[in-house]
């Protein structure tokens, strides 16, 4: 299957690293490993104990849990997760 070229990923991969400001970015402000473990006193706990490995594709059964709390008529079965944005896009356009 022969997809045209995704034009956000093709301007990221052309500027996001060659000019001073980035106006049109979508991820977040970069942190430092220690940075992120001062904003919870348990994290550094829980990221000694966090198993890593391939999950099922729609998510982490944790994470769609967790996600679902932040919503009133949400299930967890009904939540999908994605790498990045540029995936969820991709998939939503596609």
């Amino acid at each position: 299957m022969q997809l045209p070229d995704f034009k956000l990923e093709r301007y990221f991969a052309r500027y996001e690293f060659e000019v001073p400001y980035l106006l049109s970015s979508s991820d977040c402000e970069s942190f430092s490993v220690r940075e992120l473990l001062q904003l919870h006193e348990s994290a550094n706990k829980q990221l000694q104990d966090l198993w890593l490995g391939y999950t099922e594709s729609n998510g982490h059964p944790a994470l769609r849990e967790a996600i679902s709390t932040l919503y009133t008529n949400t299930l967890p079965d009904q939540i999908l997760v994605h790498a990045g944005a540029e995936e969820a896009i991709f998939n939503f356009m596609h």
